[in-house]
């Protein structure tokens, strides 16, 4: 969905676009024809907007669905075990909704976001942005990917909120609530940055550190000795934020859930 069409032709619309540097023209060089790619220094300034709105938007719900839990809270205050389930339910939607998006959260704190951002709209949809006569509220109003991010955004920032009261009003029960088997090989990678364990091991491994690092690893978290070059190329991904990191956002937050059962307080900065 978008504005109204230019009902334009495909050469119209690019040379108005030409014109206000929204695409660059550019020699393919394999068989001498011109190609239009997008100007990424103008598209940074719609994503700052985008994520300006996004977050806004995201905020307001998430303030509002809060305030709805805490009423819950006060009107239960003395029925444990309602506040628990009420609790339980809504973090495992949250949980759930957030699960299901995953790739789209990694996307978007990816450094290849500018690149993927630009392909949710078509070019006739960049030039009514940079044309537009209503709001970007209004704009941006009329595509999933807006309506998708905020309603993803929501459920990272309700889950942060829910994490905590999870903690404090669902007792841990023994056996019963012991985390599930950790497979996942980024997963176990992002416990072990965010306990200092990788750091330190940089500084007990002088030579040829990122190599024996791997290997090391690879060994102690029991995993098949052949994938210990492809952890290498995490381990120097490691914080970078693009797509061969480890450490997305959906990996820390559940490192921090699986720390949080076994009373692990990390320090922030």
């Amino acid at each position: 969905m978008g504005e109204e069409s230019l009902k334009l032709s495909k050469a119209e619309l690019e040379e108005l676009c030409l014109k206000q540097n929204i695409i660059i023209e550019r020699q393919d060089p394999f068989n001498d024809t011109k190609i239009f790619l997008p100007n990424i220094e103008k598209i940074n300034k719609m994503i700052r907007e985008f994520d300006f709105l996004v977050d806004g938007a995201s905020r307001g719900k998430a303030v509002n669905e809060i305030s709805t839990i805490e009423r819950f809270l006060f009107d239960n205050e003395q029925n444990t075990d309602a506040r628990s389930k009420f609790l339980a339910t809504c973090y495992s939607n949250a949980s759930m909704y957030i699960d299901k998006h995953r790739s789209l959260l990694e996307d978007k704190r990816s450094e290849n976001w500018k690149y993927l951002f630009v392909n949710y709209f078509k070019l006739e949809d960049i030039y009514n942005y940079f044309n537009k006569k209503a709001s970007a509220s209004t704009f941006f109003k009329t595509y999933a990917i807006y309506n998708e991010m905020v309603t993803l955004t929501y459920y990272v920032k309700l889950m942060e909120y829910l994490r905590a009261q999870v903690e404090l009003e669902i007792p841990v029960d023994d056996d019963q609530d012991m985390p599930g088997r950790i497979d996942d090989i980024n997963l176990k990678v992002a416990i072990l940055h965010e306990l200092g364990f990788i750091e330190k091991l940089k500084e007990v491994i002088p030579h040829n550190t990122l190599p024996n690092m791997a290997k090391f690893i690879t060994i102690l978290c029991n995993e098949d000795p052949a994938i210990w070059r492809d952890l290498l190329m995490k381990l120097r991904h490691l914080n970078l934020q693009n797509d061969k990191d480890p450490l997305t956002e959906l990996n820390l937050n559940k490192a921090h859930e699986i720390m949080t059962v076994f009373g692990i307080e990390i320090e922030k900065d």
